[in-house]
This record gives C-alpha cells, sequence and structure tokens, in this order.
C-alpha cells in the first residue's frame, strides 16, 4: 500500500508525542515542513551523486533528458547567422535543480553510408570559457571546435560553442512541491488525497489541492523523522522562549 501525506502527517503526531498535539503541529506546521524537507533531501541525494556518481533509485525519478522520446531536445538560436564559432544560446530550463551531463549526435561519413555517435559537451565556468578565447569580447573561441563542444552559462542562458541547432540534456529536475490540503471535520484536520473535494467549509465542493511526495516509498520513513525533527526544533525555539526567566536585578 503507498503511503500518503495523511498517513505521514498521523505518523508523524504519534513520533512527536501526544503532548505536541495541542496546536503546535497544525497542518500549516506540516506544510512547511514537508516543503523545507523535499528541498534538502533532494540536496542530500545530489552531494551523494556527486560524491559516487551514481544515479541510485531514491535520485532516479528526478532524472529528466531533453532529446529523450519524453521531451524535446534543447534548442539553440545562433548569436550570428552563418558564424557558428559565435556559439549559440538557449534559455535554461526552469525546473532544472542540478547540472548532469550532455551530449550531441556526430554524423560521421562511411563511404556511401553514414555512422552516427553521441559525444559528450564540455561544461565550464565563465573564466575557463574566457581562458580560451583570445578576448571574452570580440574574438572568435579557439577551442572548442566542431568535435569539442562547450558549454557555458552567462545571463541566466546556456551558451554553446560552437553554434548547434539542438543538443541532448540530462539533468535533475526540481522536486515537485508536495501539499497537504484538508478539511476540519470534528476540530480535527482530515486529509483530502489528490482526486478528492472538500465536504465542508468555505471550499466546499472544490478538488482538493493535495499534492504527494515524488520519493519512493522507500524513503518516506526517513522523511518522516527529517519532518519531525524540523518542526521539532521550532517547538523547542518557542517553548523556550515561553517559559524563559526575567534577569534577577
Amino acid at each position: 500500500m503507498t503511503t500518503n501525506l495523511g498517513q505521514i502527517y498521523d505518523e508523524l503526531l504519534f513520533r512527536a508525542g501526544k503532548d505536541l498535539r495541542g496546536g503546535y503541529i497544525t497542518p500549516d506546521d506540516f506544510n512547511r515542513g514537508i516543503k523545507i524537507v523535499n528541498q534538502r533531501y533532494l540536496n542530500t541525494l545530489v552531494d551523494n551523486f556527486e560524491k559516487d556518481r551514481e544515479i541510485t533509485s531514491d535520485l532516479q525519478p528526478f532524472i529528466k533528458t531533453l532529446g529523450s522520446p519524453q521531451y524535446p531536445a534543447l534548442s539553440f538560436t545562433p548569436v550570428l547567422a552563418g558564424r557558428p564559432e559565435r556559439g549559440g544560446y538557449a534559455d535554461i530550463p526552469a525546473d532544472i535543480w542540478y547540472e548532469a551531463s550532455s551530449s550531441y549526435l556526430e554524423i560521421l561519413n562511411n563511404n556511401c553510408s553514414y555512422e552516427t555517435n553521441y559525444r559528450s559537451i564540455e561544461f565550464v565556468s565563465q573564466h575557463q570559457f574566457d581562458a580560451r578565447m583570445r578576448s571574452s569580447i570580440i574574438s572568435p573561441v579557439d577551442n572548442p571546435q566542431e568535435n569539442d563542444p562547450m558549454l557555458v552559462t552567462r545571463n541566466n542562458q546556456y551558451f554553446i560553442y560552437p553554434y548547434m541547432t539542438r543538443i541532448s540534456f540530462t539533468y535533475i529536475r526540481e522536486p515537485i512541491q508536495p501539499v497537504f490540503d484538508y478539511d476540519i471535520i470534528n476540530g480535527i484536520p482530515v486529509y483530502l488525497p489528490p482526486g478528492s473535494v472538500h465536504t465542508t467549509g468555505p471550499n466546499l465542493g472544490d478538488p482538493s489541492l493535495s499534492v504527494e511526495f515524488e520519493y519512493p516509498e522507500s524513503c518516506l520513513d526517513h522523511l518522516t523523522d527529517l519532518i519531525k525533527s524540523y518542526i521539532g526544533i521550532g517547538n523547542e525555539n518557542q517553548w523556550n522562549i515561553q517559559t524563559q526567566m526575567p534577569s534577577k536585578v
């Protein structure tokens, strides 16, 4: 059975202890917690990826390839028509979280036929790019050549040298933000799964706005602990403030 946000919320209340039910772990607290944990956990997966260069099952749902059967390739506009050495530019995907790799399809002549081969494209920083140019403003690129392309980020866009019409681009995308939508029934928040409707309150009849975590089922127990820790720190701070003794004079 797939665990949903309603079950995670109930489990969170249980782990936190019933003494914290009295207004501390509210649905609003929970929504703030799942938003922060959703992003922090992906950062943890990215850190592990950088260390081991291995795509785990936890990270797999967030791998996206432009140029695959599901998504069109990343397309570029030439900086100067007829001058491929001047490069091309494309908008950075709006949902990108972490750059991974890119490649292009090389077509090679083979007698009266042709062969294809995927070649990688090098990501470089701006200072690395400038070091490969005679001048960073007006001169053409010394390197790369057509068989050694280079990609650099500038002014919130990708620039590729030399110009190519389109490339395959694989990256880790941003996770969809989970949302815990609910009705208050007999004073208790009741989770509304995606596809359900509000049965009470000012939103009566409106569809639920709930969005589930995208992480695999195996991650949810750990996510629950992270949410508990995040909310628990806030509760502790509130408690300390409420019970501080005034300084003696």
